[in-house]
Formats: structure tokens, sequence, C-alpha cells
């Protein structure tokens, strides 16, 4: 079995093991926030948790600048729209790589631009059960701040924070905790092994595992064991091992 030795698949199975180690909704969502800004990485980072998003702040958020997430909370609600509820409604990443020059949310561009210091945005929606209950948003002060990389973190991050997210909104907490736990450390030491195995980021690895989760109709986690205990996947996947698709 491969150890986890590179330092993002490290920081992001650390990450797994913290998140369903928190106890609170709050702390929780806290919680995703900072480890946002520091393995995104971006300046500024807010989470919001609700049935249904609007222009008006959802009942479970929180922000790494209390200051900046009401400066956007008002300009969100006077535009009636932004990149957070978008990717929301839509289900899937919004990303505003340079807000000056962006056409989609022209009145909260202004807005931004003229109340605050973020210049790029990035909304990923939280999914649970191909159900959207949430959106990780993302700022930078300057244009183009997320690449590739930084998406692909992003995106990996979510995973992790829907994990912890339905172990909250569960009325069973400490059986699923045990079992989020259990998951999330195999889903990081598979992840791992595929990041040094095939020489592909954390995020990639993922999305490696997630394909073969669907094309063999069996869970991500189930999956991960089996790559953590045998060191391949059977049948038809072991294809996806040799080629990254």
């Amino acid at each position: 079995m491969t150890d986890l030795t590179s330092p993002s698949a490290y920081e992001f199975a650390s990450l797994a093991r913290s998140l369903v180690e928190t106890e609170g909704f709050a702390p929780t969502l806290e919680k995703i926030v900072s480890s946002t800004v520091e393995l995104v990485p971006c300046l500024w980072a807010a989470i919001a948790v609700s049935p249904q998003l609007t222009d008006h702040p959802a009942k479970h958020s929180t922000s790494s600048d209390e200051a900046l997430g009401a400066a956007v909370a008002r300009i969100a609600g006077r535009a009636g729209t932004s990149p957070g509820i978008a990717a929301f409604e839509e289900g899937s990443t919004v990303h505003c790589p340079d807000l000056a020059l962006d056409e989609r949310f022209t009145e909260y561009r202004d807005g931004m631009l003229r109340e605050t210091a973020v210049r790029s945005v990035l909304s990923v929606p939280i999914r649970i059960h191909d159900t959207t209950v949430g959106v990780l948003t993302m700022y930078a002060a300057e244009p183009r701040a997320f690449d590739g990389a930084a998406v692909e973190r992003a995106h990996l991050l979510t995973e992790h924070a829907a994990l912890a997210i339905a172990a909250e909104i569960s009325g069973d907490r400490a059986d699923n905790l045990e079992v989020a736990l259990h998951n999330s450390r195999t889903i990081g030491a598979a992840i791992g092994i595929l990041t040094e195995r095939l020489h592909i980021p954390p995020g990639q690895a993922f999305d490696l595992l997630r394909t073969a989760s669907q094309r063999a109709n069996r869970k991500i986690s189930d999956l991960a064991t089996e790559l953590v205990e045998t060191g391949t996947l059977s049948g038809p996947l072991e294809d996806l091992l040799r080629r990254p698709s």
C-alpha cells in the first residue's frame, strides 16, 4: 500500500479526519472555510448551507471575513443573483476569473468592484446524494487567481465538506461520524495512491475514483477500500489506473 507522502494528499487526508471529528454545525462550517483559505488557497472564503439559496442570507453560513461576507450579501441581495446563487441553482461550478470582464453578473460585478477588493470569484456547489445542499465560494484580490489546480482542490475540498455536513445533518451523528471518518480516511488513502502512481493532482485522482464508481455502479468508498487493500481495481476498471480520463 502506498504511503501518503504527497503534501497535498496528506493535507486533504488530515482535513477529512479533522472535519468529521469537529462537533457542531457552526464549528464544522468554520473549519471548512478556514481550510479552504489554506488549501485552495484564497484570500477569503464563505460557505452557505440551505435547502434553497436566494438573495437573502442562508440560515447556516459563515465567512472567513465577516465584513466582506456582509458586503457580498448586500451586493447579491441588490443584484438578485451571484456566482454562489448560480452555482447552487445549477449544481455546477461557476468561475469568474476576472470580475472586471464578467458579463453574466453585471449588477453583482459592478457592486463588487465598487465596494470590495474582490477581483475573481470561484463558487462550487456542495452536493449530498445528488442534491445540492450548499455552496462554497472563494474570493481573491487579483484576476485569474484560480488556475486549474486550484479549481481541482476546491472540488476535492467540497467532497470532504459534503461528508462532514451529511454527518452533521443526520439524526444519528455518532454512527455517521464513525462511518464518515472511516470512509474519508480510506478515500484519502486511495487518492494518495492514485496521485503517486499516476502522477496526477488529488482532484483528478478523485474524479478517477468517481468515474470508476459510476461505471461499476459501486460506492466510491467501496472502490477506495478495494484499491487500498489490494492495490488495484478489479475487472475492466483496471484500465482506469493506467489511463486516467
